[in-house]
């Protein structure tokens, strides 16, 4: 496992450690990461595609997100969502199913990698945005790895607000920021124009967006942990 899978993993069971939900719903869950390393007594579940029922796991749901969650899913203190929105074809749909399994004041924590931090503006400049992917080559079966495209912070800002979700939240995660020295030339800029918007923000919600923007995490961070709960 390497270093960044560790830290947003560690974010992660911070979110959780801290509210201790008493029922979980691990979403792409593959081999059942979140069983191993959760530290507190709590009803696991988990929904995978191309995974079998992972050690640990009461209930299993083999079933393709991109159609949302499973209906007999029934409801959940935490849905968590680690590196799989990239993949889905309709992400405001899947959020939307997950607010219909969340409990009232149940958190949704998803996990990406960030596609606004500094290296990656760069590197658009020669890829394009969204970057392309040999993976697109087959379009004809479905495969786990097959990335679309990431959402970043202002997308997931949009479809988590509009549909039911409170209390956004982009959390730090324990990685290099800045990876590269060269970055720190661009960066300063990138952060006055977000802490700009922040000063002409009208809104209490307006300044929480613009505040994350401007945070290192998001300038610099290779990764995005976000929370929101369910209004």
């Amino acid at each position: 496992m390497n270093n960044n899978v560790k830290a947003y993993r560690k974010a992660v069971l911070e979110i959780l450690g801290i509210r201790q939900p008493s029922s979980i719903l691990d979403v792409a869950c593959g081999s059942g990461w979140l069983r191993n390393e959760l530290d507190f007594s709590s009803r696991l579940d988990g929904v995978d595609a191309f995974s079998e029922h992972p050690f640990g796991y009461e209930n299993f749901y083999k079933h393709d997100i991109n159609g949302g969650l499973p209906q007999n899913a029934g409801t959940y203190d935490a849905v968590v969502v680690c590196e799989a929105m990239a993949y889905i074809q309709n992400p405001g749909d899947l959020i939307s199913s997950v607010r219909s399994h969340l409990n009232t004041g149940g958190v949704f924590i998803i996990t990406d990698p960030n596609p606004l931090y500094v290296g990656a503006r760069i590197n658009y400049l020669f890829q394009g945005f969204p970057r392309s992917h040999s993976d697109f080559v087959d379009n004809e079966i479905l495969k786990p790895h097959m990335p679309w495209m990431n959402l970043g912070l202002f997308q997931y800002w949009l479809l988590l607000g509009l549909n039911g979700f409170t209390n956004i939240k982009l959390h730090d995660v324990n990685e290099t920021k800045p990876k590269h020295r060269w970055e720190l030339m661009l960066g300063p800029l990138i952060m006055g124009y977000y802490n700009n918007r922040l000063k002409k923000s009208k809104t209490e919600n307006e300044q929480s967006l613009w505040r994350y923007a401007a945070s290192r995490q998001h300038i610099y961070g290779r990764r995005l942990v976000i929370s929101a709960e369910a209004g």
